[in-house]
C-alpha cells in the first residue's frame, strides 16, 4: 500500500477536522494524516520520509495504519486553499501531521500531533496508535 492522496480542494468548502468521515473510517486501524501544501521546502522534504516510513509501517502493522496525505495547492494567485486547509485541521504550519483512531463508539480520536517532526517520532506514535486502536476492537466490548 502507499500513502492515500487527497487534493484540499475537492473537499467540501464547509470541511472542518471534526468530521473525520471521510479519513477515519474503520476501528482498530491506526490513520496518518500528514497535512502538506504547494511549495512547502519542509513537505517536500519530507514527502519521500513519508513515504519510506508508509511502506516500513504498512509491513510491520498491515491494514491496521492507513496513511493520507492532505495536500492543499498554493501560488500566489491563490493562497486560500493553504489557509482553509490550516483552520480545517487546527494547525499553523505545514507539514503537520496527526494520527488518528476510532473508539468503540464510533467517535474518532486524536493521538497524536506535530508540526515537522522526525519520522522516528511518527514510528514511535504510530506503534502506540495501533496498540491503542485494538483496545477498541468492537469485538473485545
Amino acid at each position: 500500500m502507499t500513502v492515500k492522496v487527497v487534493n484540499f480542494s475537492t473537499l467540501p468548502k464547509n470541511f472542518n477536522v471534526d468530521d473525520k468521515s471521510f479519513l477515519v473510517r474503520k476501528p482498530c486501524t491506526a490513520y496518518v494524516i500528514a497535512v502538506t501544501r504547494e511549495k512547502c521546502s519542509g513537505c517536500e522534504e519530507q514527502e519521500p520520509l513519508f513515504e519510506k516510513l508508509s511502506n516500513k509501517m504498512q509491513s510491520k502493522h498491515g491494514n491496521k495504519v492507513e496513511f493520507v496525505r492532505v495536500h492543499s495547492d498554493f501560488s500566489a494567485e491563490n493562497k486560500e486553499d493553504a489557509k482553509r486547509c490550516l483552520e480545517a485541521f487546527q494547525t499553523v504550519a505545514f507539514p503537520t501531521y496527526v494520527i488518528y483512531i476510532k473508539d468503540h463508539q464510533g467517535k474518532t480520536r486524536e493521538t497524536y500531533r506535530s508540526i515537522e517532526p522526525p519520522m522516528s517520532e511518527i514510528e514511535r506514535n504510530i506503534g502506540m496508535s495501533v496498540e491503542l486502536a485494538g483496545w477498541f476492537d468492537p469485538k473485545k466490548q
